[in-house]
């Protein structure tokens, strides 16, 4: 019996813990496509947060460069990026993009448009 009791508390953390990841993720892309505005945004649906290790240095740089001159990205700070996909309507045409973020939800390092 106290068993579970533990395991039932480690998984209500667990929940917790990854809900406030993804109002973090959430709201760090909603600040970035705020800040370069490409007309009239309404979201419908992020994925789930998730993580990769097999973004190089070099694709982040092409995706930058891909964005345009005139965006402004965080820094690399980890070879570990947490990613998000959004979906949403830009202007009556449905778009997804995946947005990179360095662990500490400071700010997107990179993005793709899908």
């Amino acid at each position: 019996m106290k068993h579970s009791v533990y395991i039932i508390i480690g998984v209500a953390l667990l929940l917790f813990a990854s809900c406030g990841q993804q109002q973090k993720a959430k709201s760090v892309v909603k600040d970035f496509m705020d800040t370069y505005p490409r007309g009239e945004v309404s979201y419908l649906e992020f994925s789930d947060v998730d993580s990769t290790n097999a973004i190089s240095d070099s694709l982040i740089s092409v995706l930058q460069a891909s964005a345009g001159k005139n965006m402004t990205f965080q820094k690399r700070t980890s070879k570990m990026l947490i990613l998000l996909r959004a979906k949403y309507l830009l202007n009556d045409d449905t778009c997804s993009t995946t947005f990179y973020m360095n662990p500490d939800f400071e700010g997107v390092v990179a993005f793709k448009e899908n």
